[in-house]
């Protein structure tokens, strides 16, 4: 969670907010309470975002969230479509997603692979039974919740009467997971989420993406031509998974096959392995005055919406929810998304904004965000006018977030704009130009002749585009560093630097493939902007 800042509302649609838990392209996700103190996950749309495309895939995926009622999805609670902001709102869960939990712990055993696949082919049955098909499961939309997985995301979802929202000769869906008849045909069946069944229960027992790492053809190709990456896994995991990952779509075995093939007399819930992955889930404040007094709400707030209670609701549209529902995660659609499927992030997000998954400066184990010297962060600049240690990017634009670096021309596409083209001139980095082999790297930046003063710098890490979530899982921001005088270096070591509450996301290992480093200036309140690009290669 993060606290909220100075432009943010007080509440949405009724709701009072009490904290960020989720930002990406298309708009930002708050914690909100409902009047009987409740919480839930509130997706609102950016204002600037509101382009036709936009708004109708925003509004399907209100549309499929209602439909969908199932104890392995997180219920819809309301929604406003009417006018700007336009917001959804689900239950919330704490819960790391699978992405994170082997990102961070490593592979799962045998046995809980098996009782995951189970759980997920059972949910996908019944979400399926509502004529619904995902069409984007991957571990960045799995969470992994203390009572069982959620399936999360259902942005590009699509029911069997919903018009599909897509380019020509364009298809959705995340490289490594997609199934190869929404590559061929660009029109994805039942059976398309067993193929991304496979994937993510070969990623939770490998560790590793299922047709391994690279450019985006050359893993389409594999997913195409090549055989899944099971080495290292269990004989029965193996087994279950290579039925779920036949090329063809009529030889993949059935969800209604699957889910007695899968079976186990331990529920997931009572795995002591999973138990362990998932943790015990992170306090959230219970009324509007808890999060004040966390640091999270602005204390003014507290006597604007007394005792946090429920507001007015607004003119738009509002869903009951169910009640005593226990609370769950919003599917977070907020990774930016390409051109190429509508998915900015081939492979495990998130960006999903749970409770151990957090984006864009949050915290990454879920509780307060705090800075070095234990405080609340927020955006009150320090002394000497040192920012928090969370940083707000201010260019959520697509460019910003799409750009990587190429190896082949040591620069990074598409162009992003820095905020002073002066200053990005004579700025200076420095990254391996060599493969790197190790488990570390060192980078660095300088200013060659310009000495600005009391200027801090923040370096982002992007891993390989193939190994990201929906909602950018692994990548993670570092504090803000003074640039020192005299034109020296900032350095910074990834992973050790990178690896602190308010990074947004747990580290990833150094994997194959080709990594971004985005340098960005730190301003006294914590808002950030994009100052220069650079790269590496891991062998």
């Amino acid at each position: 969670m993060e606290p909220l800042r100075p432009e943010d509302p007080a509440a949405i649609g009724g709701y009072p907010l009490v904290a960020r838990i989720g930002a990406g392209g298309m708009g930002q996700v708050y914690l909100g309470l409902t009047g009987t103190g409740r919480h839930v996950a509130l997706k609102v749309i950016r204002e600037d975002f509101e382009g036709p495309q936009a708004l109708a895939r925003f509004r399907r995926e209100v549309a499929t969230v209602e439909r969908v009622r199932s104890r392995f999805a997180a219920a819809m609670v309301g929604a406003g479509l009417d006018a700007p902001p336009y917001w959804l709102a689900t239950e919330y869960v704490p819960g790391p997603t699978l992405r994170q939990a082997v990102a961070e712990r490593g592979p799962l055993p045998p046995d809980t692979c098996v009782r995951l696949l189970g759980a997920l082919a059972q949910g996908l049955l019944e979400i399926h039974g509502h004529g619904i098909q995902h069409r984007d499961l991957k571990p960045g939309n799995v969470i992994l919740a203390p009572d069982g997985p959620r399936l999360i995301d259902f942005g590009i979802a699509r029911g069997e009467d919903q018009t599909q929202i897509t380019q020509t000769g364009a298809w959705n869906g995340t490289p490594g997971y997609v199934a190869p008849e929404v590559v061929r045909e660009q029109e994805p069946l039942p059976a398309s989420d067993v193929f991304s069944l496979a994937g993510t229960i070969a990623y939770a027992a490998t560790g590793r993406p299922p047709f391994g790492g690279g450019r985006i053809e050359a893993i389409i190709h594999r997913t195409l031509s090549g055989d899944i990456d099971l080495d290292g896994a269990g004989p029965r995991v193996a087994d279950l998974v290579r039925l779920c990952a036949a090329k063809d779509p009529g030889a993949r075995v059935t969800l209604e096959r699957l889910v007695p093939l899968a079976a186990d007399p331990t529920p997931l819930a009572a795995d002591p392995a999973y138990l362990r992955v998932v943790g015990s889930p992170p306090p959230v404040p219970a009324s509007l005055h808890d999060a004040a007094a966390s640091g999270l709400v602005p204390p003014e707030r507290t006597r604007t919406v007394p005792g946090g209670g429920a507001l007015g609701r607004s003119r738009a549209a509002v869903f009951a929810a169910a009640a005593g529902v226990v609370v769950v995660v919003l599917a977070g659609a907020f990774g930016a998304r390409s051109l190429f499927n509508g998915d900015d992030d081939p492979n495990g997000s998130a960006g999903s904004p749970s409770g151990n998954n957090s984006q864009g400066g949050q915290g990454a184990n879920g509780g307060p965000t705090t800075s070095s010297s234990g405080s609340p962060a927020g955006r009150t600049p320090g002394p000497g006018g040192r920012p928090p240690d969370v940083i707000f990017v201010k260019q959520p634009t697509n460019d910003f977030q799409t750009t990587r670096f190429s190896q082949e021309n040591f620069t990074c596409l598409p162009a992003v704009r820095p905020e002073d083209d002066a200053l990005a001139n004579d700025l200076q980095r420095s990254a391996p130009r060599q493969p790197v082999t190790g488990k570390s790297v060192e980078l660095s930046m300088r200013f060659k002749y310009a000495q600005p003063s009391g200027y801090y710098v923040a370096a982002q890490i992007r891993p390989p585009s193939e190994q990201q979530g929906n909602g950018v899982t692994g990548v993670v921001q570092s504090k803000p560093q003074l640039v020192p005088k005299n034109n020296e270096d900032v350095g910074l070591k990834y992973p050790a630097d990178f690896q602190w509450k308010g990074a947004g996301n747990g580290t990833y290992p150094l994997m194959k493939g080709v990594w971004t480093v985005v340098w960005m200036h730190v301003h006294p309140n914590g808002d950030a902007f994009f100052m220069a690009c650079d790269g590496f290669t891991v062998a």
